[in-house]
Order: structure tokens, then sequence, then C-alpha cells
């Protein structure tokens, strides 16, 4: 095995590894937030103001590593699909669909996230700020339908990812 051989393969298997890595992280995380940060939150803080500040900053940070870990995913899944998916499977009907499918699904994904998802983020957190709960309670329920779809087009991508 020449070294071109050996390097060819330590990069193929450290772009695999972090692409799964970032996705674990990712794709973990959200829904860490959503099945157990916020309903454990409402349990520990019963003030609605100071919960809502605490979750904020929380989700704020989270939010900067989500930028890295969907960053390092885009770059590391086009990398990976160059290696993995065999040309005769994306030439082929079923793997051009999804790959079609695939890439709408990221894009809807990633205008979910940093369009409506960062502001009412934002809308969230100055209302707990400010101890505006009618306002708050109003913005959530919109914030909850965008972070389920989130969720679900998250869930929608490991399917064709596992498919591909």
């Amino acid at each position: 095995m020449s070294s071109f051989d050996v390097l060819y393969l330590v990069l193929k298997y450290f772009f695999l590894w972090a692409h799964l890595f970032s996705a674990m992280l990712f794709i973990g995380g959200s829904f860490f937030m959503w099945l157990v940060l916020v309903p454990g939150s409402r349990d520990a803080i019963k003030d609605e103001a100071v919960r809502t500040v605490v979750v904020a900053k929380i989700s704020k940070r989270f939010a900067r590593l989500t930028w890295m870990l969907l960053s390092t995913l885009i770059i590391t899944g086009a990398i990976n699909a160059l290696w993995y998916i065999p040309a005769s499977t994306a030439a082929g009907s079923a793997g051009l669909y999804l790959t079609v499918a695939m890439v709408i699904s990221t894009a809807v994904l990633i205008i979910l996230l940093y369009g409506p998802g960062r502001h009412y983020g934002r809308q969230i957190s100055r209302y707990g700020k400010e101890g505006d709960l009618e306002k708050l309670a109003a913005v959530r329920k919109k914030s909850t339908l965008v972070s389920y779809a989130n969720l679900s087009i998250m869930l929608l991508i490991t399917v064709l990812a596992t498919l591909m």
C-alpha cells in the first residue's frame, strides 16, 4: 500500500467520522433541548420570565455551536457523497431523487433555523427579559411549530442519508 493510499483512507475515514460526530451533536442536541431541557426547566424554575431568560441563554450558546456543526455537515456531506455514493447510484433515478431530496430538505432546514427560528428566539429572549408573558406565550406557539418542523426535517435528512 502506497503512502497515497494510506492518506486517501485516513482522509476518507476522517471525513466520515467528522460527519457522523457532527450529526450526532446537531441532531442529539436539538432533541435534547426539546425533550429534556425545555420540559425540565418548567419543573425547575417556576418564574416564567426567569426560566425564559435561562433557556434563551442556553439556546443562544447551542445556536453558536449549530452554525459550526451545520457547516461541518454540509462540507463533509458533500465530500462523503463523492466518496461513498457509487456513480451508478447517483446517476440512477433513485440516487438522483434522494440527492435532490437531501439538498432541498437541508436548504429548508437552514432557512427555518436561521430565519424564523432565529427571529422568534430573539423575541422570546426579549419578552422574557421584559416579563411580558402574554407576548411571550404568543411567540412561543409560533416558535414551537418551527422547532417541530426542524426536528422533523432532521429526521427526514437522517432517513434520506441512510437510504443513500
